[in-house]
């Protein structure tokens, strides 16, 4: 009779200890914890990934607040990212004042000249502005309200030689201005255009010919000549050009070093070009040889040298010619054309 008492109680036991453990052992992940695990890895995700989630989620530690921080840390970013670029382009829109006037080579003011202008308004590829405009009767012309940090202006007219870039680069504006400007309307910057006179058929030749050649000339003074009607290397004695370059290289991995330059136009001479635009040799002034003497002590020491130059061979010829050097490993370019007829004139009848 005991017996049949206690089996049902060890029954109803057994029962009642498998009703506690099954809900625990099959309780469904919570659904935040499987939201934050998809945000977190922001792909795409499917049915069958969200299971497997939810399935493996009950083994995962709970999520920390450090976790938290970091699912929403790409919005806080994006809103940073923005706030930087308010900056940045408050910074970068500097007004834009421009004031120039247009003259000729002996300083007539031009009317009639198209400016054209170009800036960025801001920093990105939908920043870039122009704008056209022409010189007044006095040769005056302006720009108001554009922003940006720089500005580039280019003149040109019909009949005319245009200046270079290099005589007038980049204007800079604000924070970014170098100091060697401002606009200022009693002071505008000034643009020289060359008016076209009667050009003539040169020989134009370069050294050395062909692309990818290299000249170079050696650190002891050894001559190089050349031979400008056909742009070819002259045996000694006989070109109308020469070029030497003395290099100390006891200290090669030096900063910087000794060298001296030396050109020279045997039987003839040559002056420095000052101008742009070097259309007429000078009746006089020609010097057989010029030197370049550059000490490593120099404070304004320079590893290169560009320059043009007038020329006067000796069977009276002129030409005109642009140099560049580069000390370091004695490299070299030279342009040059030559008028045939002996006429001072070197403009080109293009």
């Amino acid at each position: 009779m005991r017996k049949q008492i206690w089996l049902p109680c060890i029954l109803l036991l057994a029962i009642c200890c498998t009703l506690l453990v099954w809900p625990g052992s099959h309780r469904p992940a919570k659904q935040g914890i499987a939201e934050i695990s998809v945000v977190v890895t922001n792909q795409p995700v499917n049915t069958g990934q969200v299971r497997k989630s939810e399935a493996t989620s009950a083994a995962q530690p709970a999520v920390a607040p450090n976790s938290l921080t970091t699912m929403f840390a790409p919005s806080a970013t994006i809103e940073e990212s923005n706030s930087e670029r308010q900056k940045i382009v408050g910074i970068w829109r500097v007004p834009i004042d421009f004031y120039g006037r247009v003259v000729d080579q002996s300083n007539n003011v031009i009317a009639g000249a198209q400016v054209r202008f170009h800036w960025v308004e801001t920093p990105d590829s939908g920043g870039n502005r122009d704008a056209i405009t022409s010189s007044d009767a006095n040769g005056l012309f302006t720009l108001h309200g554009a922003h940006g940090p720089s500005l580039r202006v280019d003149v040109a007219k019909e009949g005319y030689y245009s200046s270079s870039e290099r005589d007038h680069p980049p204007f800079k504006y604000g924070p970014f201005a170098m100091g060697d400007f401002a606009p200022d309307p009693l002071n505008p910057v000034v643009f020289h255009l060359h008016s076209k006179g009667k050009g003539v058929n040169l020989i134009n030749s370069s050294f050395p010919t062909g692309i990818g050649q290299i000249a170079q000339l050696r650190h002891d003074g050894t001559p190089v000549e050349i031979n400008l009607l056909d742009g070819l290397r002259a045996p000694a004695g006989t070109g109308q050009l020469k070029l030497e370059l003395w290099r100390d290289i006891s200290q090669p991995n030096g900063k910087a070093f000794d060298w001296t330059f030396q050109i020279s136009v045997p039987g003839g001479g040559l002056v420095k070009a000052e101008d742009e635009f070097a259309f007429e040799a000078p009746e006089t002034g020609y010097q057989p040889s010029l030197e370049v003497d550059m000490p490593a002590t120099n404070g304004n020491w320079v590893e290169s040298f560009t320059s043009q130059f007038y020329l006067q061979m000796p069977d009276d010829k002129f030409a005109r010619i642009n140099l560049y050097l580069s000390a370091y490993n004695g490299a070299f370019t030279v342009k040059s054309a030559i008028n045939p007829s002996g006429s001072r004139n070197l403009e080109p009848d293009n």
